[in-house]
């Protein structure tokens, strides 16, 4: 297990073990204000601040007031910073054995950790409360199985997208619609550049984008076993030479991957027209851009004769080696979690994309999408384009090893074919592992 979860989290700081939240597997707390009666404490573990955070601790008091109240379940949530460092506290809280009950995983992360007896199968519980999966987008459901087994239900879901700064593409004489491919993108770049001086695109070295350009050019990251890349073939070698041209003709500009923040700056300060980042992002973009005096609109990812997406973001799951009573109450608590009303809820407060149908279907997100039609933006791209992200226990160090090798090409200049004919023997050694 220690090999194989050290595969996942290889770019992740040394942990302590002291850093770890509280645990979720100890015993029931008697509730003051009901007599004899008690109340299954429960720790449930999230990732992000902002107006993420704020969604988290929002629907965590909305079930302890409600359902929580009712069956005498009383949720602590407690934040764990990014995705890896949630991942790296789980990995140390799993053999110290001071779980939380619940928690967020990123998705990909989920057959890692599954395999290796960290998450408890929610199969069961789906089948006997008759949980109509079928409710959920198809493309969100790839990542929630291992093997034919329920280990997740889809929460804060997403997609990337592309945000534009319509002031300045109106300003170059440009449809504020947006590229719709890789010409039009190559051409909003320069136009923007000469008309505006602004930048027509910043980015960064991001694995999750470039799973996107790759769909939309005809192939993968990884070929459909897993076992191998396709980082380095004639498809992704267009892909990755298409932006280092636009980046060497000065039209855009490319930042390493650590540099991510950078990419902030340059948009909330007009630097750059447009910028890829994912639709969970929108709510705070919005802000910014109202705050900054301009305005934004989205659309998808531009494809090179076809358009393909990955989808992103967290899996609600429980863990294993909590009492049984517990995993009653946490089932409960990731039931409700990720009911339409709630997945509504989470989509119109944060940007992320509805994870339920029936969620869309509701006044919250009807009316969320007729006043601010950027919201449905992912949601149009997840429906028809949407893909599952690479689960094999190799992929998280491979995508360093990628990240590097994007580094080295947008923002160093590196030869674009023998990088990634390097990186492909490289990544293809830690798939086999």
């Amino acid at each position: 297990m220690k090999k194989a979860i050290a595969l996942l989290l290889a770019a992740s700081m040394t942990l302590s073990l002291a850093a770890c939240g509280g645990g979720g597997g100890g015993s029931s707390t008697p509730d003051s204000s009901s007599g004899d009666s008690e109340v299954v404490e429960l720790t449930y573990w999230y990732s992000w601040t902002d107006k993420i955070q704020e969604n988290n601790i929002n629907l965590v008091n909305q079930f302890n007031e409600t359902v929580g109240k009712e069956k005498g379940i009383h949720v602590t949530a407690e934040y764990q910073g990014t995705y890896v460092d949630l991942h790296q506290k789980l990995q140390a809280a799993y053999i110290s054995g001071t779980v939380p009950d619940v928690t967020v995983m990123e998705i990909a992360s989920i057959k890692t950790f599954a395999e290796n007896g960290v998450l408890e199968p929610l199969s069961p519980y789906i089948e006997r409360d008759n949980i109509d999966m079928d409710d959920f987008y198809e493309g969100l459901l790839t990542n929630c199985q291992v093997d034919g087994t329920w280990y997740g239900l889809p929460y804060l879901r997403s997609t990337p997208i592309l945000y534009m700064n319509t002031t300045l593409l109106e300003k170059a004489g440009l449809d504020p619609a947006g590229p719709k491919n890789w010409e039009e993108l190559a051409q909003y770049c320069k136009t923007i550049k000469e008309e505006t001086g602004a930048y027509g695109l910043s980015m960064y070295s991001y694995i999750w984008v470039l799973e996107a350009f790759l769909l939309g050019n005809g192939t993968s990251v990884l070929n459909p076993e897993e076992t191998k890349t396709n980082i380095a073939d004639e498809k992704s070698i267009e892909a990755i030479q298409f932006f280092k041209d636009l980046k060497d003709q000065g039209y855009i500009r490319c930042v390493a991957g650590a540099d991510s923040t950078k990419i902030d700056a340059d948009y909330i300060n007009q630097n750059c027209a447009m910028w890829f980042t994912s639709t969970a992002n929108l709510s705070n973009i919005l802000a910014n851009a109202k705050e900054n005096n301009f305005e934004v609109n989205t659309c998808f990812i531009p494809g090179n004769g076809q358009y393909g997406v990955p989808t992103g973001g967290c899996n609600l799951i429980m863990t294993s080696k909590i009492s049984d009573e517990h995993k009653e109450a946490a089932w409960e608590f990731i039931k409700w979690m990720t009911s339409p009303e709630q997945a509504a809820y989470a989509s119109e407060y944060t940007g992320y994309v509805p994870s339920r149908k029936s969620a869309t279907a509701t006044d919250r997100i009807q009316k969320l999408y007729e006043s601010t039609p950027q919201f449905k933006v992912a949601l149009d791209q997840l429906e028809l384009y949407g893909h599952g992200r690479p689960m094999n226990p190799g992929y998280a160090q491979a995508s360093n090893e990628i990240v590097a090798a994007l580094d080295a090409i947008w923002v160093n200049g590196a030869d674009t074919v023998s990088t990634l004919q390097e990186t492909a023997a490289k990544v293809d050694k830690l798939l086999a592992e």
